[in-house]
C-alpha cells in the first residue's frame, strides 16, 4: 500500500510538473516560444486564406512597380527614369531617351512577361501607371476586426492567447490575394523580432541583423515577408504581413476630443521628436508624420506606418521587419513622390529641399480648430490685398 501511495504522489507531482510547464509556455507570447514559427505558419495560412481583393491594374503597372522596387547602381536613378525596357534576360532603364543602366530581369519579373508577351521589348513610360481603384472583399469574421482599409493596406486587431496585437497587411504587388495570384503562388519568409539586435548608429555597427527598438517606435513582433512561389532566392518581396503592438488610441482621436492637458502634450512633443531624432541616428527618415501615425499606449507616443520613409544606411533588418522598404525609390526623396498633403517636405512633391513639415506640433500646442486655421484656411482676395498693405507698410521700418 505504501509503494502505492509513493507511486500515486509521484504521479500527481509529475502530472503537476506538465501543467505548469504547459501554462508557463502557453503564457509565452507565440513568437518567443521554441516552436513559434510553426504556430505563426499556421495562423498565417488560415489567415491569408479569408483575405481577398481586386485589382484595376494590368500586368504592365505590375512591371512598372517590380522596376521602382529595385536598388539601381546610383539612387538618383529612382527619380530621374520614366521608360523602361525589358529583354530576353536583361531590360534598361531610360531617362529622356538616353540610358541610365542595365536591369536585371529576376524570376518575378519573367513571370510577368511570361504572362503577357507583348510585353516584351515594348518601351513603358512609368507614368502609364493606372490609379489602383480595387477593393477588399473582406470575410464577414474579419472585418468585426478591421481597424483601418484602404487601397493597399488593412489594420486588424488579433489576439494570440492572452496577447493583444494588430495585424497589418501592406500589398507592394497590386494583384496579390487576387484570383490572379493566390496562396498557390505565394511563398514567404517569417521574421521575429528576438532574433534582432537593437539598431545603432552605423559607425558604432555596421550590422545588418539590426531593427529599431525604442520606447517611442511602434513594436513589430513578427514580419512576414511575401514572394511569389517562383522567387526561388526571395530578391523581390511583393508584401507583408506584420504582428505589432496594440496601442490605446491616436494622436488625431486623442488631440480632436480636447480632454488633455499641456503638460501631457508637452510630454508627448517631447516623446515624438525623440522617436523621431533616434530613427534619423540609425539611418531611418520617416515622410509621413501626420497625427494618425502617432499612437499613444499608456500615454507615450509611438511611430508607427513606415511605408514611406527614406532609409540612408540599407540594413536588411531593416525590411525584413518592416522599418524599411527595399530598392533606389526609398533611398531618394525625390523619387518618392507620395505623401500626405500638409504632412510633407518639398522633396516629396517635386525636386528642392526649400521647406520641411513638422506641423503635427501645431496640433499638440494650439486648439483643434485654430490649428486647421492656421495651417490651412485659404484666404480670398480682399483678405489677400490687406495682408499684402501690412507688408509694405512693414517693409518701411
Amino acid at each position: 500500500m505504501l509503494e502505492f501511495s509513493i507511486l500515486a504522489i509521484l504521479a500527481t507531482c509529475i502530472a503537476g510538473m506538465i501543467q505548469v510547464a504547459t501554462s508557463k509556455r502557453e503564457n509565452l507570447p507565440v513568437w518567443e516560444r521554441e516552436n513559434g514559427k510553426k504556430e505563426i505558419e499556421k495562423w498565417l495560412k488560415g489567415f491569408s486564406a479569408k483575405l481577398k481583393r481586386t485589382s484595376t491594374r494590368t500586368q504592365k503597372c505590375r512591371l512598372i512597380l517590380a522596376v521602382e522596387r529595385m536598388q539601381f547602381k546610383n539612387d538618383h536613378y529612382a527619380s530621374l527614369w520614366n521608360h523602361v525596357q525589358f529583354g530576353e534576360e536583361n531590360g534598361e532603364i531610360f531617362w529622356k531617351k538616353k540610358s541610365l543602366q542595365k536591369i536585371k530581369i529576376n524570376e518575378f519579373k519573367k513571370q510577368l512577361l511570361k504572362s503577357n508577351a507583348a510585353l516584351k521589348n515594348l518601351v513603358i513610360g512609368n507614368s502609364e501607371i493606372k490609379e489602383e481603384k480595387g477593393e477588399w472583399n473582406i470575410p464577414v469574421e474579419l472585418k468585426t476586426k478591421i481597424i483601418s482599409e484602404g487601397g493597399e493596406a488593412l489594420v486588424f486587431s488579433e489576439k494570440f492567447g492572452i496577447f493583444e496585437t494588430v495585424v497589418r497587411v501592406q500589398i507592394f504587388d497590386p494583384f496579390l490575394f487576387t484570383d490572379d495570384f493566390g496562396l498557390d503562388l505565394l511563398t514567404w519568409k517569417i521574421n521575429f523580432e528576438k532574433d534582432y539586435e537593437k539598431a545603432v548608429n552605423k559607425e558604432k555597427s555596421g550590422k545588418e541583423n539590426q531593427m529599431p527598438k525604442h520606447k517611442n517606435i511602434i513594436k513589430n513582433f513578427v514580419n512576414i515577408e511575401l514572394f511569389h512561389k517562383k522567387d526561388v532566392k526571395k530578391e523581390d518581396c511583393i508584401g507583408w504581413i506584420t504582428i505589432m503592438e496594440k496601442a490605446d488610441e491616436d494622436l488625431r482621436t486623442v488631440l480632436k476630443k480636447e480632454k488633455i492637458g499641456i503638460e501631457k502634450r508637452k510630454k508627448i512633443a517631447e516623446g515624438i521628436l525623440v522617436g523621431i531624432v533616434h530613427l534619423q541616428n540609425i539611418g531611418i527618415w520617416h515622410c509621413d508624420r501626420k497625427l494618425e501615425n502617432i499612437l499613444l499606449m499608456d500615454g507615450i507616443p509611438k511611430i508607427i506606418d513606415f511605408g514611406l520613409i527614406r532609409d540612408r544606411i540599407g540594413r536588411s533588418g531593416y525590411y525584413e521587419m518592416g522599418y524599411a522598404r527595399k530598392g533606389s525609390k526609398f533611398r531618394n526623396n525625390c523619387a518618392l513622390s507620395a505623401a500626405t498633403p500638409g504632412f510633407a517636405n518639398q522633396a516629396q512633391f517635386t525636386f528642392g529641399n526649400g521647406y520641411e513639415a513638422d506641423n503635427l506640433y501645431y496640433f499638440l500646442f494650439c486648439d483643434w480648430k485654430s490649428s486647421w486655421n492656421l495651417l490651412y484656411k485659404p484666404i480670398d482676395e480682399n483678405e489677400r490685398k490687406e495682408i499684402d498693405k501690412i507688408v509694405q507698410v512693414l517693409k518701411l521700418f
